[in-house]
């Protein structure tokens, strides 16, 4: 008889899944397909951020500060050996590396994008460079990261880190 009336006091486990799938439409729009990976969105955000990457690269070698101002925010830092500098710092950094190096060439490989909230994503990669600047040779082999946001219709990078690896063999 116990048995009987605590059957019937609780639902039956089809009704209890019923109810959980109505609270997760009505009361938690969007968690049902964030759980469900959206493999061509998140090849095309990989695509996008590797692309923007090598774009900072790119207008390394070119010169072209007008790239780093689109893609850098206005609160964005980049952190590497010679300490944590500001978007400003960022810029005129740009303007001595315009003026006093020369990029022969670089690569970027071994990609890895995480998504850290909702609209953020942190690339990890390897890079290596072929640079000198004021006639010394700069690390070839360095490990880079940065998170990127989607602002003003484009990916900009609120944070950026280079720095070589140790071993340069």
């Amino acid at each position: 008889m116990i048995r009987t009336m605590m059957r019937n006091r609780f639902p039956r486990p089809e009704c209890l899944l019923a109810a959980a799938a109505v609270f997760i439409a009505l009361f938690l729009p969007g968690a049902a397909s964030a759980q469900t990976p959206q493999k061509k969105s998140g090849n095309s955000v990989e695509q996008d951020l590797v692309h923007t990457e090598f774009g900072f690269f790119e207008a390394w070698k070119a010169k072209d500060l007008a790239y780093f101002r689109l893609h850098i925010p206005e609160n964005g830092v980049l952190w590497g050996e010679n300490g944590t500098l500001s978007r400003d710092e960022q810029l005129e950094m740009q303007v001595v590396s315009a003026k006093s190096c020369t990029v022969q060439g670089y690569g970027l490989s071994d990609f890895n994008v995480v998504q850290l909230v909702t609209g953020a994503y942190l690339l990890t990669y390897t890079a290596e460079q072929y640079a000198t600047c004021s006639g010394d040779k700069l690390p070839v082999h360095v490990n880079g990261s940065s998170i990127y946001v989607f602002k003003d219709g484009r990916w900009q990078a609120m944070y950026r880190a280079q720095v070589p690896l140790k071993n340069q063999s």
